[in-house]
């Protein structure tokens, strides 16, 4: 997973992972991806699930973080960027599928510009 992009095998895998957890769990799932092009690839593989898929980023619209954070009748899937892990407490969450990736700054001293690399999430995040 080091570097911009991430497999778009792994993220068929996440995506089955969130297709098997709705079907054998009650309540919502929460999935957490490296970014909004992941999010957005992920809920494109979810068509058709029994439940409202919500992507949820830093440039989310604010109707949908407040969906998000409001309690829901509905099944849902929230897809959220790992930022969000720390201080996001979705009501109705019964099951977590976490990608184990995460975007982290990184200086290329070559060109002396800065970036965004995909790398694996540590335990301790």
């Amino acid at each position: 997973p080091h570097g911009l992009r991430v497999d778009p095998a792994f993220l068929a895998h996440v995506a089955a992972t969130v297709r098997r957890a709705v079907a054998e769990r009650d309540g919502d799932v929460l999935c957490f991806l490296p970014g909004v092009g992941e999010i957005s690839r992920v809920a494109g593989m979810l068509g058709g699930l029994p439940a409202d898929v919500l992507q949820i980023h830093g440039q989310a619209p604010r109707a949908v973080q407040d969906e998000v954070l409001a309690p829901s009748s509905r099944r849902r899937v929230v897809l959220a960027t790992s930022v969000a892990e720390s201080s996001l407490t979705v009501p109705g969450v019964r099951a977590v599928v976490d990608g184990g990736l995460a975007r982290e700054p990184r200086t290329d001293h070559a060109r002396g510009l800065g970036s965004l690399t995909t790398v694996r999430a540590s335990r301790a995040t």
